[in-house]
C-alpha cells in the first residue's frame, strides 16, 4: 500500500525533533542559570537588587532554574506530544482507507 502525506509525516517528526531539543534547552538552563547567577555582585546589581542576603544570588539562580526547566519540560512535551498527535491521525487515516479498500473487495465478491 502506497504511503501518503509525506509532508505531514515530514512536519511530525519536526515537531518531535524540536520538542527534544526544547527538554534539552532547559535541562542545560536549569544547570546554568544557578551558575550564572551565583555571583551576585554582578548579576544582582543589574537586575536593580541593592540589599541582599549571602547566597541570595544563588537561590535567586535556583528558583529560576528550576522554573525555567518546568516551562521547557512543558513546552518541550507539548511539542513532541503534538507531532506524535500527526502520526496517530495519519496512521488513522490508514487503517480507515486500507479497511474500506478490503470491504470493497469483499463486497465485490459476494455479488
Amino acid at each position: 500500500m502506497q504511503r501518503k502525506y509525506r509532508g505531514l509525516r515530514t512536519i511530525g517528526l519536526l515537531l518531535k525533533i524540536i520538542g527534544v531539543i526544547e527538554l534539552f534547552i532547559g535541562l542545560f538552563c536549569a544547570l546554568v542559570l544557578p551558575l550564572v547567577l551565583s555571583d551576585s555582585q554582578v548579576s544582582l546589581f543589574q537586575f536593580g537588587i541593592q540589599d541582599y542576603y549571602p547566597a541570595f544570588g544563588l537561590l535567586l539562580g535556583i528558583a529560576t532554574g528550576v522554573i525555567i526547566f518546568l516551562a521547557g519540560l512543558v513546552c518541550g512535551l507539548l511539542t513532541f506530544s503534538l507531532g506524535e498527535l500527526f502520526n496517530v491521525v495519519l496512521a488513522i487515516e490508514e487503517n480507515t482507507r486500507t479497511t474500506a479498500l478490503q470491504y470493497q473487495k469483499q463486497e465485490k465478491i459476494y455479488e
